[in-house]
């Protein structure tokens, strides 16, 4: 099993779980936002703050994949850069050296 199947179970197992508490509690609870006071089932509270939580965490994910992918851009750009810098610098010093050689 690969790592994306893997995942997949263990997210319907989690699911599974919740959507099971959720079913065993379904007590009306009062829900206060400061201005105002909702009365719902806790059930309905249960599952819309697991699905506030999963639009979160893949909000939050997906930007630190777009980051990384610039910084490994970035960071692949200043290496080929250092290269072509020692490569002209070991360039020069084997000139010099040559040049050294052919006077003596």
């Amino acid at each position: 099993m690969n790592s994306k199947q893997s995942r997949f179970v263990i997210g319907l197992v989690i699911a599974l779980i919740v959507v099971i508490f959720a079913i065993l509690n379904v007590n009306p609870v009062t829900v206060s936002f400061g201005f105002t006071h909702i009365k719902l089932p806790l059930i309905v509270l249960i599952i819309v703050t697991l699905l506030l939580g999963a639009v979160i965490t893949m909000l939050l994910s997906s930007t630190g994949k777009k980051s990384n992918k610039k910084l490994t851009r970035t960071a692949q750009k200043q290496f080929s850069n250092l290269k072509v810098s020692n490569d002209s610098q070991i360039a020069d010093a084997l000139k010099e050296n040559d040049g050294k050689k052919q006077t003596k």
